[in-house]
């Protein structure tokens, strides 16, 4: 089965993924930054033996086995974060053979549940972790609080410890420069703006994920109602803007388009930096409808195969200047 983001049926211009994530404890064992190696054992061993008779194929990596140019291409594909990626203590990762549904145990949380789809799939994605967080919540002991919900290592997640993530293309918004306002304008609506892996990440050729920021005092129904009417205003807005930049600048904005799919198409050396920057206005392109025979899903899957470390990890180059060539080659294999 092809990875989410390889998803041929991805087709929206604006919402390159959906995530959610649930953040789950174990009753009586410390949170992650008070246990021992014990504690993070015995946590492994719980989860496991619940998965055992899940009706999903997982593939377990105990992350002190696995190298860093692994990690990090899992925390390119987004199904480990950037944290459980440097942590010390025994964990492991376990992954769906779609890599539709990721868990991490022992990251700030005993267990993070995470489901990610291509475009905008938020029912979908609520609607499988569900099921995953139920059958969890039959086998294992949440640490639960009868009036706050579940609890976390972070107060921030206290409640229902779920986030829901859009990683989200907004080139207009930051080419005529309104980004600051309309970020300033959710941020009060209780919503985070944040860069391409999340917190503490700035953000690459146009991309941001907007997540909650609320976690406690609602439902989850309610907070994904609430996170989608923004996202909603947010797509809206960027596809006006596209429209008006187009009438405004025609021919200069036509000619950068252009420019970035001939580069990408024939490129012979090219940094990370530059390819986000040039996918991002070969999106454009095809969202205003400049570009034809080029679909979402194959400027998704080049904007994850291109990063260095499924470089460095495929195929074994791990020096910048090499890596820039074989970025080059993957590039112009897929786009021609």
């Amino acid at each position: 089965m092809a990875k989410w983001f390889c998803d041929a049926n991805a087709g929206d211009d604006v919402v390159i993924s959906t995530r959610i994530r649930l953040a789950r404890n174990l009753k009586g064992i410390p949170f992650p930054g008070a246990m021992t190696q014990k504690d993070a054992l015995l946590v492994i061993e719980k989860v496991e033996h619940a998965l055992e008779e899940m009706n999903y194929t997982f593939t377990r990596l105990d992350m002190s086995k696995t190298s860093p140019a692994q990690k990090q291409k899992l925390v390119e594909e987004r199904l480990i974060s950037p944290a459980f990626a440097k942590s010390t203590l025994p964990c492991a990762a376990y992954i769906s053979e779609d890599e539709c549904i990721s868990i991490m145990v022992n990251e700030e949380d005993h267990i993070r549940i995470q489901c990610i789809y291509a475009g905008y799939e938020s029912k979908k994605a609520y609607e499988l972790i569900s099921k995953v967080d139920d059958y969890f919540a039959e086998k294992l002991d949440y640490a639960m609080h009868e009036k706050y919900g579940y609890l976390t290592s972070c107060l921030t997640n206290v409640g229902t410890g779920m986030r829901i993530s859009y990683m989200v293309h907004l080139p207009s918004i930051v080419m005529t420069g309104a980004s600051d306002s309309i970020f300033s304008t959710v941020g009060k609506m209780g919503v985070t703006v944040r860069g391409m892996y999340g917190e503490g990440t700035k953000s690459s050729g146009n991309i941001f994920q907007i997540s909650n920021q609320t976690t406690l005092g609602r439902s989850e129904v309610e907070i994904a109602d609430s996170l989608n009417e923004t996202l909603e205003k947010v797509i809206e807005k960027e596809r006006e803007l596209r429209t008006k930049l187009s009438q405004k600048q025609g021919a200069i904005l036509e000619d950068r388009i252009f420019r970035s799919l001939a580069i990408l198409k024939s490129a012979r050396v090219i940094s990370g930096k530059e390819t986000l920057e040039r996918i991002s206005d070969v999106r454009l392109g095809v969202g205003i409808g400049l570009i034809d025979g080029v679909e979402y899903s194959k400027l998704n899957n080049i904007m994850i195969i291109s990063s260095p470390a499924h470089i460095a990890f495929d195929y074994g180059e791990e020096d910048p200047s090499s890596r820039d060539i074989k970025r080059a080659q993957i590039i112009r294999d897929a786009l021609n």
